[in-house]
């Protein structure tokens, strides 16, 4: 377990590939089923306003998004068979980013001083701009596009799947 969770933390620091990961929809199961807990958590606490029903249709629906874009990207590109590696690796790294967040969104949510929350709303966006560097550096590696395009691509499934999860998912 240790090795998965540094593979991904490699993942994250841009030092390894989506294709060291086993192209095998067992492996892929696997991460999702981790990176699902995970996003439940997570989400459950830090959007306290969403009740359950609003926490798993608001996860279905980036994961949906993300897995339907890259899915078709890959297929257009002939390179379909690397849809469960890329996939594994781009939901491994989104589960790190999550654990990683997870402190600056208590403080976000729960802090009074002003300082403290600059600082956090700050990290928030540095490790959104850190996501999108990894996100691209994936479909760089696995679509053979530049980590420019694959990073613009990143930033329109994540602005997707948010004006849809608040679109579907509003109170």
């Amino acid at each position: 377990m240790l090795q998965i969770v540094y593979y991904f933390w490699q993942l994250c620091l841009l030092r390894s590939s989506p294709a060291q990961l086993p192209s095998s929809w067992f492996a892929t199961l696997l991460v999702f089923s981790i990176y699902l807990i995970i996003a439940l958590v997570v989400v459950s606490l830090t959007r306290p306003v969403l009740d359950l029903f609003q926490v798993i249709a608001t996860i279905a629906i980036g994961i949906s998004i993300q897995a339907a874009v890259t899915w078709a990207l890959l297929q257009y590109k002939d390179h379909a068979a690397r849809f469960p590696a890329t996939w594994s690796a781009m939901l491994g790294a989104n589960a790190v980013m999550l654990i990683i967040l997870l402190p600056f969104n208590f403080i976000l949510l729960e802090s009074d001083n002003a300082t403290l929350v600059a600082f956090a709303d700050s990290v928030t966006w540095v490790c959104l701009g850190w996501w999108l560097a990894i996100a691209g550096y994936i479909y760089h590696k696995a679509v053979d596009i530049s980590v420019l395009q694959g990073s613009c691509l990143a930033f329109l499934i994540e602005l997707m799947g948010v004006i849809a999860a608040v679109s579907l998912v509003s109170n």
